[in-house]
């Protein structure tokens, strides 16, 4: 029977505390966040590229009666998001197909530039230099580098990155 008061110790009735995954897993399982986070992570970086190249190539959508220079700051502006989402987007998705098997400065490095992304989608859309979708690929950046370092996801890289360890030094 679970305890009445809280505490941080775990109990093995605790349902809201049991492992998700089998703590000792093989090194050929792969745990079920990083399936989910791998394929989040190829379509948010689908959604990047396809962003990107929208806002790259879109030119100036405002009101007309606006000056020249104005409208050239806007295009100029709306080309460079553009660039970094398309270009991001091709390297995060180049940099999930090392997370299955990799090891931890993929990882790392994938999160570095998701960080990245994340803040300059973020400026763009508070400087309304960009649209609706930037929020939209920053929240999903945001929930994925989470999901990223789940407990299990960490396990089974840690486990990989001690293969390749080990298997350096023979």
């Amino acid at each position: 029977m679970p305890s009445m008061f809280p505490s941080p110790a775990t109990g093995g009735d605790d349902i809201n505390r049991r492992p998700l995954n089998e703590p000792n897993a093989d090194a050929t399982t792969i745990p079920t966040a990083l399936k989910v986070v791998f394929w989040m992570l190829f379509a948010t970086a689908a959604f990047m590229i396809f962003t990107g190249l929208v806002m790259y190539t879109a030119g100036y959508t405002g009101p007309d009666d606006v000056d020249e220079s104005y409208k050239a700051v806007v295009v100029n502006n709306q080309e460079f998001i553009g660039g970094i989402n398309a270009f991001a987007g091709i390297v995060i998705a180049a940099l999930t197909s090392q997370l299955p098997k990799g090891g931890k400065n993929p990882r790392r490095l994938l999160l570095a530039i998701m960080l990245l992304v994340l803040l300059t989608d973020l400026l763009s859309f508070a400087t309304r230099a960009g649209g609706f979708a930037l929020a939209i690929i920053a929240v999903l950046l945001a929930l994925e580098a989470l999901l990223m370092f789940r407990p299990a996801v960490n396990d089974h890289i840690d486990r990989n990155h001690m293969a390749r360890v080990m298997n350096r030094e023979k």
